[in-house]
């Protein structure tokens, strides 16, 4: 007998050991929402570690916010490392980028300016941008950290101050001013409803960033090969599977898309805030998070591509690159086809992508080229169709890319960089130093997928401390009420006046569409031809006991490794590949400056964003 009951224990002790043996061999898995370059980058990365990764995307193809362009100026190794590596890894040719497209041009009252013509001919306009580029720059350098900038009180009340506030302290001439709002709603949103430290903040990382480092070669087809290059790397992937709901527990999370179940030990979600936002997750985010999902600013823009069988503008070579316009027509950008004839991409940004929610895809390019003959009277006869996207009218993004209004950096800084539980975040708005542009979502991509196997080893990550906020705004209205200080200098004098206007109460919230169109000229005078005056209301400045952050969770450890519940498994989905066409580099975020000498106290091994590449 007890023989019998020594076997039986010993039998008991060999399946314990066997099952904890086999739950400790039992490969870790990950479910990726969105199809973007940052989620496509970490599921890749996940795969490559030896994770079961299933990669769920809502719309029938891959790449996420891609524009219209032919093709895709990136920067070479020293600017982009994370870009440039995986080009190198998925053997992806590039081309030398060209000199005439290493600095913007101007399209004044239809006539084209290279910088050169401008200090020639227009020299009061080119003085007025030299000076706002110094002041521009005097502001980057004033943030020791680009990853923290909000450490001073006085950077704190950058936070309270939208652009169009500091342009007015300016005075620029006319024709600068509507050059510099043209640069400023292209590459971020309206300059009205900017936050100054976002503005100062992104102007500082990019300081001592050269053009020919910038703009260093041509991607051929643009960010969606650089896409597809991770698609055929990956070999589960749903299309056309927008997740309703995620549940979390202690074994792991469940995601639905439908009436369809997905299961795995952690998630990637690597999708826009508005995106997320509809999402239902158990247990629910804190309120801080939830603030951030609906009181984040994107920046607003419709792209659209007008095709020609041949240039109507003048034939000069240099007829290429970034041009900005003072007429309204946004940033363009004029290349060739891919089979003959030319291109016009023109970015319509800010208050007047808003503006034209109202209009149809036709109507709104019958009036860009109705402008467009006016300059140049063979567009007509040479135009031959068009091509379209509005990010400002896609449910799924609410606008371009991330564009800290005033008082959000204060609130939301650095927050979707830390896990929930079992939910590391990914996108370009979770990137500290290149929001909107391709490294910063390669880079996202890159931190979100190490951060889920930190999370499979154990690794608890804390919520980052905030500084008091009380005490930073109250120092930030003593710094203002000195005189001869950081302010005085910066927005250029000290007087009363200055002060006093300085302390007036913020204008409201901006006036619904149909309010702010009824207060301005005729819509089509203001959005091709008027004059660019102070734009839409600024946005209030916000109150020290608004900016205050909601109390962070306590940090929770991260729950044991678990065998992972059964990932529904596929044969690799080929999805409807994306157009070659479209590349998104005519929206950069690149800062609108000169470049100046290396800053000091730059963040060790951070990469230098791109400023043409924008994000997937």
């Amino acid at each position: 007998m007890a023989a019998a009951w020594v076997r039986l224990c010993a039998l008991v002790l060999i399946g314990v050991s066997s099952g904890a043996a086999l739950a400790k061999d039992k490969t870790p898995s990950a479910i990726v929402v969105g199809g973007g370059l940052a989620g496509l980058t970490a599921a890749y990365e996940l795969q490559n570690k030896g994770w079961q990764v299933t990669l769920l995307e809502a719309k029938s193809g891959m790449g996420g916010r891609s524009g219209l362009a032919t093709s895709e100026w990136i920067g070479n190794a020293k600017a982009q490392p994370v870009l440039n590596q995986y080009l190198d890894r998925f053997k992806l040719e590039t081309l030398p980028a060209p000199e005439f497209v290493r600095t913007p041009g101007y399209l004044i009252d239809g006539e084209y300016f290279s910088a050169t013509d401008l200090a020639t001919r227009q020299p009061a306009t080119a003085e007025a941008l030299k000076r706002y580029e110094k002041t521009l720059d005097d502001l980057a350098r004033s943030i020791d950290d680009p990853l923290n900038p909000q450490a001073t009180s006085t950077l704190f009340a950058l936070d309270q101050i939208n652009v169009s506030t500091w342009l007015d302290k300016l005075q620029l001439p006319t024709t600068a001013r509507q050059l510099i709002n043209q640069q400023i709603r292209t590459r971020y949103d309206e300059p009205s409803r900017l936050s100054l430290l976002y503005f100062a903040q992104q102007n500082r990382v990019y300081r001592g960033v050269s053009d020919r480092d910038l703009r260093a070669a041509r991607l051929p087809g643009g960010s969606p090969v650089l896409a597809q290059a991770f698609v055929k790397q990956l070999k589960t992937i749903k299309t056309s599977s927008p997740v309703t709901s995620i549940v979390q527990d202690k074994d792991g999370v469940t995601v639905k898309v439908g009436s369809v179940g997905y299961q795995a030990d952690y998630l990637v979600m690597a999708v826009p805030l508005r995106a997320l936002a509809k999402i239902q997750m158990t247990p629910g985010l804190d309120s801080q998070h939830l603030a951030a999902l609906k009181g984040t600013n994107y920046g607003w823009r419709d792209q659209l591509m007008l095709k020609f069988k041949k240039p109507v503008w003048e034939s000069r070579a240099r007829m290429s690159g970034e041009i900005f316009s003072n007429a309204g027509l946004g940033m363009l950008w004029i290349e060739p086809a891919l089979k003959g004839g030319a291109n016009v991409v023109i970015n319509l940004s800010g208050d007047n992508a808003r503006l034209l929610q109202a209009f149809g895809d036709k109507q709104m390019v019958d009036q860009v080229l109705i402008r467009l003959h006016a300059f140049y009277p063979q567009a007509r006869g040479s135009f031959t169709g068009y091509e379209v996207k509005r990010y400002s009218t896609d449910a799924s993004t609410g606008g371009a890319y991330l564009a800290y209004g005033p008082g959000q950096i204060s609130k939301y800084w650095r927050l979707w960089e830390r896990p929930v539980q079992r939910i590391t975040f990914a996108g370009e708005h979770t990137d500290a130093l290149y929001p909107g542009t391709l490294e910063g979502a390669l880079r996202s991509g890159q931190r979100a997928a190490s951060q889920v196997q930190d999370l499979l080893a154990g690794k608890s990550f804390d919520p980052a401390k905030a500084a008091p906020v009380a005490a930073a705004a109250a120092g930030a209205v003593a710094a203002k009420e000195s005189k001869g200080g950081f302010f005085s200098n910066l927005f250029g004098g000290s007087s009363d006046k200055s002060d006093k206007a300085d302390k007036a109460p913020a204008k409201a919230e901006p006036k619904p569409v149909d309010e702010a169109r009824q207060e301005k000229p005729g819509f089509f005078k203001r959005l091709f031809g008027g004059a660019d005056k102070p734009e839409v209301k600024a946005e209030p400045i916000a109150k020290a006991e608004d900016v205050a952050p909601a109390p962070a969770p306590a940090p929770q450890a991260a729950p044991a490794p678990v065998a992972p519940a059964a990932v529904v498994k596929e044969a690799a989905a080929k999805p409807a590949a994306t157009k070659a066409a479209p590349a998104k580099h005519a929206s950069a975020h690149k800062p609108a400056q000169t470049k100046k000498a290396t800053a000091k106290s730059e963040p060790a091994k951070k990469a230098v964003a791109n400023t043409q590449a924008k994000a997937g």
